[in-house]
């Protein structure tokens, strides 16, 4: 029984002084979880009573979100033990220790012995003594870790800090007995300091994603895996959706409890059927931090195919696409994508792990609304069976240098991963893949790795200075930048290499040696590390397009599809594809153009990398007056200009001479070195005119003009911009509008407001409106690498966001750009 309880009970505490425990576990009870700041805060009031006042202080708070446990006190002599199972239970903040790490003769600390399973020692014996039958160590069980593995492990605080209490035999049949149970020591004890880091996921995710975390070194010998519940190898611990969770980020099977591959961590959110997306977080070492995972997914609609099925017999109701079934016996559950004569029912199985239908089971949804009885014997479906493809014969995927001179001119492009179709369409190729690299997929080989977590080609290094044969596999490490990555190809004619699960940034500098061999060269050439497709790893398909990861290489196509794919050698360009890349922010806040709490959102070209906006891409030619229809520019208009032919926004920049000032303007087209504005016709105003109000009897407001665009009265020689559009006759606009504005003003909407002169510049943002949908997109033709600021501004909406800003590079006409934007609620503005 705990000493004390916090928390409605659902947390004990037990003193020092009870059996030397000095320890908060998790009990259970009302809620599933709590935050840090409310476990310290409830430690710190049961602390602060005159019985308890004596005792040493749990935590100290180093910021809102970082908390440390253990010796906190001058003259502790005893650490604090918050239990690893009680930090499954921890959002909000992250934890680390002080003390634990056990000095002999000066602190006894916490240890972890590891224990053979199968034993009798149980959690519930958590507070006995525990003592070995070799060397007589002894001290308090703090905690039994059943991992469900081949591995137990014992939280131990030794009685002393002499080595009589080291529990330090190195021999694996040492016993321990802890409350008449026993148990045999599988090896010698290990003490160190522990960190958990707060990771908590934001964005857009469908609810049935189960997200999921990898750690440890990235190579292919499988050190690099899941991050499973401490209680259960098989599963971790927390529910489908967005997550909010502490991880340990020190090894407690190893001496000194080292950091595990620098503190990386990373998502995934693998549900088949969306859009992949994952993310991978460097987490401090030493806090732990509170770190956010940006995730973005949603339906795929080039991959709703099943990959189980199975007949069953009618019971009540009708299933339906999109129903969400489970088995009564089994618990397994999945998302009907089809339904067939039999009947049968197509599947994607969901929740993780995935439970298996059991054949003769029964299903139904939800409340049993919809039943079926008596279901057949599971079978797999669409791409999981190879009998789905036109040829009956499953795609492969091979990672070798190849070289092919995919676009014919005469160069062989190299590549690093090669996709056989098998003659099979490219729809049921890209199924398959994203079957490959779904959440589940463990057995699917990809270079080594579960395909569950495989990301793609990171990294393209060409080098003069290869010395020895470096084979592929093999982990690497450059000095001085102490970058690393594991090879996924190396072509010893062309000298590229491509690397996968890389760490930190190659230079063209250092030299790069091999982790596994006597390989070791300068990147000299080229050292260009680019963003792998975290949609879906392999490559994406959309508008019947597929669009191959970098370094991947199509083979054995069907001739049908012989112009629909675009592929990127690993050396970058594209080949068989239009020129040109699409920027899409999508995550918007969206509605009619003419609506006052839209998003506004604006992606702007960089001069650098980033830089600051360019807004001297283009220097007018001038001769233009107020009230002009047209902009002329000097040098012509650039192809990588948007809205040939549909349209965009242009800034003109009043020169330093002048006034300095910025107008924005919308444009319906250019064509060499005019632009044409969007100029709705001269009018004379008429009803009741304000400095923020435009009205006009004969207006189409509603239809010629949106929210944004620019309002010249032509009487007052002034300019405002358009809030919103009331009606097809009324304008709002923004902020002080037109001083003077007033009913018979001639007013024209967007036009020069301006004498231009030839020192005038010009910009063009690629995207600058009022987002109108939910994403908004525009198709740029590539000319060259441009980078690019978004920006999402909405204080005007009932939940008003924080500003959302982001930088991205577009390196080829393959990039396309998706940048989901992270809605932060502000609570703050008034």
């Amino acid at each position: 029984m705990a000493d004390a309880t916090i928390l409605s009970g659902d947390i004990g505490v037990n003193y020092l002084a009870n059996n030397r425990q000095k320890l908060m576990y998790w009990i259970g009870g009302t809620l599933t979880s709590y935050t840090m700041n409310q476990v310290y805060s409830a430690m710190a009031t049961l602390l602060d009573e005159t019985t308890t006042i004596d005792s040493g202080t749990a935590f100290s708070a180093e910021t809102p979100v970082e908390y440390t446990t253990g010796k906190i006190d001058t003259g502790d002599s005893e650490p604090w033990f918050m239990s690893f199972d009680l930090m499954e239970k921890i959002t909000g903040g992250a934890l680390r220790t002080s003390g634990w790490t056990r000095v002999q003769d000066s602190n006894a600390g916490i240890i972890m012995v590891p224990v053979v399973s199968g034993g009798s020692i149980v959690a519930g014996d958590r507070g006995f003594t525990i003592t070995s039958d070799t060397d007589n160590d002894e001290g308090t069980l703090l905690e039994f870790i059943d991992t469900g593995g081949a591995i137990d492990y014992c939280m131990i605080r030794p009685l002393t800090s002499g080595i009589a209490n080291s529990f330090d035999d190195t021999t694996p049949d040492q016993g321990l007995t802890c409350n008449a149970h026993a148990a045999t020591q599988d090896s010698a004890a290990t003490t160190g300091e522990q960190v958990w880091a707060n990771l908590y996921s934001i964005g857009t995710i469908d609810s049935n994603v189960h997200l999921y975390l990898y750690q440890g070194v990235a190579d292919v010998d499988a050190s690099r895996t899941r991050v499973y519940s401490w209680n259960d190898a098989t599963q971790d611990w927390y529910a489908n959706g967005h997550i909010d969770l502490c991880v340990a980020l020190n090894d407690i099977t190893t001496a000194a409890w080292p950091t595990i591959d620098d503190g990386y961590i990373s998502v995934f959110a693998r549900k088949y059927g969306d859009l992949y997306a994952s993310f991978e977080v460097s987490n401090s070492t030493t806090a732990g931090g509170r770190n956010p995972i940006p995730l973005q997914t949603s339906a795929d609609l080039d991959n709703t195919t099943g990959i189980g099925s199975f007949t069953y017999t009618t019971g009540v109701g009708t299933f339906a696409v999109g129903d969400i079934v489970e088995g009564v016996s089994s618990g397994a559950r999945a998302i009907v994508t089809a339904l067939n004569a039999g009947p049968e029912l197509e599947y994607i199985p969901i929740d993780d792990p995935q439970i298996p239908f059991t054949v003769t089971e029964n299903i139904q949804t939800a409340g049993a609304a919809k039943t079926g009885t008596n279901i057949g014997a599971p079978a797999a479906s669409g791409p999981a069976d190879s009998n789905w493809f036109d040829q009956t014969t499953t795609p492969t995927v091979a990672f070798a240098s190849t070289t092919f001179d995919v676009d014919d001119n005469g160069t062989p492009e190299d590549y690093g991963i090669t996709i056989d179709c098998k003659s099979n369409p490219l729809t049921e190729v890209y199924e398959w893949l994203k079957y490959a690299t779904r959440n589940g997929e463990v057995t699917n080989d990809l270079d080594g790795i579960n395909g569950e977590r495989y990301i793609g080609g990171e990294v393209y290094l060409k080098t003069t200075t290869m010395t020895n044969v470096l084979a592929e596999g093999e982990s690497v490490t450059q000095q001085t930048s102490l970058a690393t990555g594991v090879v996924v190809s190396y072509n010893p004619v062309n000298e590229v290499i491509l690397l996968r699960d890389t760490r930190g940034s190659f230079t063209t500098t250092g030299l790069v040696e091999s982790d596994d061999s006597t390989a070791e060269f300068t990147p000299d050439l080229a050292a260009v590390t680019f963003a792998p497709k975290t949609a879906s790893p392999l490559g994406t398909f959309a508008g019947g397009t597929f669009f191959g990861a970098r370094g991947v290489l199509l083979t054995n196509w069907a001739t049908s599809d012989e112009n629909k794919f675009q592929l990127t050698p690993i050396e970058g360009g594209t080949k068989e594809r239009p020129q040109a890349f699409v920027i899409q922010v999508t995550n918007l806040d969206s509605g009619p153009p003419s609506g006052a709490l839209n998003d506004r959102v604006s992606v702007f070209r960089l001069a650098t990398v980033g830089g600051i906006i360019n807004k001297t891409e283009y220097n007018a030619v001038g001769g233009e007056s107020p009230s002009a229809a047209t902009l002329v520019v000097s040098g012509g208009i650039t192809q990588d200009t948007p809205g040939k032919a549909t349209g965009g926004w242009l800034v003109l920049v009043d020169a330093p001479s002048g006034s300095g000032a910025e107008y924005k303007i919308r444009y319906d087209s250019w064509d060499t070195s005019t632009f044409t504005l969007s100029t709705v016709v001269e009018f004379v105003t008429t009803g009741t005119n304000t400095a923020t109000q435009v009205e006009y009897s004969g207006g189409a407001f509603e239809t010629d003009v949106k929210r944004g665009d620019l309002v010249y009265n032509v009487t007052e020689d002034l300019v405002g911009y358009v809030k919103t559009v009331d009606s097809d006759t009324v304008l709002q606009l923004e902020g002080a509008g037109i001083a003077g504005n007033t009913t018979g003003d001639s007013v024209i909407i967007n036009c020069v407001p301006i004498t231009v002169t030839s020192d005038d510049d010009v910009y063009v943002p690629f995207i600058d409106k009022i987002a109108e949908s939910a994403s908004e997109s525009v198709s740029v033709i590539f000319v060259a690498p441009v980078y690019y600021r978004v920006k999402v501004r909405n204080t005007r909406a009932a939940e008003p966001i924080k500003p959302y800003s982001s930088d991205g590079t577009v390196a080829t006409s393959t990039s396309n750009q998706s940048i989901p934007v992270i809605r932060t609620e502000d609570t703050i503005i008034s």
